[in-house]
């Protein structure tokens, strides 16, 4: 639950702080030296040499306003060094770390202030459980609703007459990967005065930073392309306003949804490659898109980087290193579960999963995993169709994942 310290931040280029946040480098040596990885820190409790000390840390902060720990539900520190290490690339004030997306998202909403009679106008593109999540959860103690296009222009004019408290949005849709205009929306929350939240797991701060574009809240799956190796669950959020990060860390303490040591540690670990994982991802995905353009086994491929994508010009806005993505959906023209099931059981080298992010290709079938919660009509709403399957490109060599889908597409 991290405070950033904008004097600590370098005038380092992205990766070169990807790779060192994180690290105290400015800690006392020891007599036997520091480690260069930052050790785990299993303990449960942390002892502090006088009760006036004790009481000092429960403050968070020791009297030289160092972190202070007292009791691992609030905090602990692994997970203090990657909460400081995303506040930096990010750009905000500080952010806080959770168990899983799932409660960093939870947590995130609850620090907004979504609560009875308040209102949300949320994308009708965001992931299934995040939408489960604001029907079961929030709407049963009275939150009011609306779930929205927010890729239609219309969309500026219905914010403005519905007047919501909260806007949440994805940079980059699941599965579909549409995109948003994040400038436009953050300039019209501020006219009416909501707060903004972004879930940015898809594009990664690799390729946007939404607190650049005006965002609030910015919400990560870690357990994604941050951790990036399929062995560790946990979420973030970062703030750009001090007084949305007292909430989370609030919420926090709280829900007691914090993050383990162990899982803090891989997220750090993961995070020190994540601009050589992303660059690749990027890469491959472009190229697998281009092979499923031309299979004639294939309908139509969604990703932001084919020139013929409806937001390509909006996505080259807002995505450094003229880069999309590793993440891409396609319609197989056989449109059927069947179809879909057949073409996912003859798959070799790529893993039918239901996760993304991670180095190796994983590919899924939206209906079962990840709208599962979702009935027809809602899934067609989204244009998810039944024979949409989504495809995370991974780090492996490009010909070797195109032979791959090419010989169970062929099947």
């Amino acid at each position: 639950m991290t405070q950033h310290n904008p004097s600590q931040t370098t005038e380092w280029n992205l990766a070169t702080r990807l790779v060192h946040g994180g690290r105290n480098k400015h800690a006392a040596p020891a007599d036997g030296g520091n480690p260069t990885v930052p050790p785990i820190h299993a303990s449960t409790t942390y002892v502090h040499e006088s009760v006036e000390a004790l009481d000092q840390a429960f403050s968070g902060k020791t009297s030289a306003g160092q972190p202070s720990y007292v009791y691992a539900r609030q905090g602990n520190p692994n997970a203090y060094g990657f909460e400081s290490a995303m506040a930096d690339i990010e750009g905000g004030v500080g952010a806080v770390a959770f168990g899983s997306g799932m409660a960093a998202m939870h947590a995130a909403l609850l620090a907004a202030g979504l609560t009875t009679g308040t209102k949300i106008v949320a994308s009708q593109d965001l992931y299934g459980p995040t939408i489960t999540l604001l029907r079961k959860l929030f709407s049963t103690i009275g939150t009011q609703l609306l779930l929205a296009d927010f890729c239609q222009s219309e969309i500026y004019e219905l914010l403005r007459n519905e007047e919501p408290d909260v806007i949440y949005v994805e940079t980059v849709s699941n599965p579909l990967t549409r995109i948003v205009d994040l400038d436009a929306i953050s300039a019209v929350a501020r006219e009416i005065g909501a707060v903004t939240i972004v879930d940015s797991t898809f594009s990664t701060p690799y390729l946007t930073r939404p607190i650049e574009h005006g965002f609030d809240l910015v919400v990560h799956s870690a357990t994604k392309y941050i951790s990036g190796h399929g062995d560790s669950t946990g979420g973030v959020v970062i703030s750009a306003k001090n007084t949305l990060l007292n909430q989370l860390r609030d919420y926090s303490n709280l829900l007691g949804a914090m993050l383990s040591p162990f899982e803090a540690h891989l997220m750090l670990r993961g995070l020190r490659t994540l601009s050589l994982r992303m660059e690749r991802q990027c890469n491959n995905a472009l190229e697998v898109a281009r092979f499923l353009q031309q299979h004639p086994a294939v309908a139509r491929v969604h990703y932001p980087g084919l020139s013929d994508y409806p937001s390509h010009e909006l996505a080259c806005k807002l995505m450094d290193h003229q880069q999309f993505g590793g993440l891409l959906a396609f319609e197989l023209k056989e449109q059927s579960r069947e179809a879909a099931f057949r073409f996912m059981n003859k798959l070799d080298l790529c893993i039918s999963a239901t996760s993304l992010g991670d180095v190796f290709t994983l590919v899924s079938y939206p209906p079962i995993s990840s709208h599962r919660t979702l009935n027809a009509t809602e899934l067609h709403k989204m244009g998810i169709s039944d024979g949409c399957v989504r495809l995370s490109v991974g780090i492996e060599d490009s010909k070797d994942i195109i032979q791959d889908l090419d010989q169970a597409l062929n099947g």
